[in-house]
């Protein structure tokens, strides 16, 4: 039988997960909108270039729209809960990397939508983490 608190974890772990498939998922789209400027956006950060940031400015928008429906659906979503980590640290990485070798890049984040800092996009990706691993702990505690 659930307990009302457990019944409450796992609410606060659903909008942990679905902020997150929020953000992912309006990147996603966006990106979509135009991936020849995704292409752009990526090859500035310097660390692919041609036809393989073309690959990606394809790829990743399907990947976190994939990613997005995972975390809305109760089956994949420790698989979601993943791939989402792998992703945002990858493009904090990615930010973190062009930062601290110079680099003034476009974020790319949200498509054509007006840069903000680095450090903004580091600090949103630091607190979907943080949402994550909150969705993680919630989730689990609620088994006990």
């Amino acid at each position: 039988m659930k307990t009302s608190a457990n019944h409450w974890r796992i609410w606060i772990a659903h909008g942990c997960e679905w902020s997150v498939a929020g953000v992912l998922g309006v990147a996603g789209a966006l990106k979509l909108a135009d991936p020849a400027r995704f292409a752009t956006d990526i090859s500035a950060f310097r660390l692919v270039s041609g036809w393989l940031a073309g690959g990606l400015a394809v790829y990743l928008p399907w990947l976190e729209l994939t990613v997005t429906a995972g975390l809305l659906w109760g089956k994949t979503r420790l698989a979601a809960r993943l791939l989402s980590l792998g992703l945002l640290a990858g493009f904090s990485l990615a930010l973190a990397s062009a930062w601290a070798r110079g680099i003034d890049v476009r974020c790319g984040c949200f498509g054509n939508a007006p840069a903000g800092s680095v450090v903004a996009a580091l600090a949103r990706n630091a607190g979907l983490v943080l949402a994550l691993l909150a969705a993680a702990r919630l989730r689990r505690g609620s088994r006990n």
